[in-house]
């Protein structure tokens, strides 16, 4: 639980300092900018994140 919460911290940190959506799809930015106006940035971080916990259930 405690790993899970600070590998949170540390993307969204990541996310935001780093400008670490380079490597993200850009079309998922514009669909995100599109959805959530001038809260894209937390909410694409926040799906990142989802997505990779799921595959890392499904590598285990």
């Amino acid at each position: 639980m405690y790993k899970n919460i600070l590998n949170f911290i540390n993307s969204t940190y990541k996310a935001v300092n780093d400008y670490g959506f380079d490597n993200v799809d850009p079309q998922l930015v514009r669909y995100f900018r599109t959805e959530y106006g001038k809260d894209w940035q937390s909410a694409l971080t926040e799906h990142l994140y989802k997505k990779e916990i799921n595959n890392d259930k499904k590598a285990a």
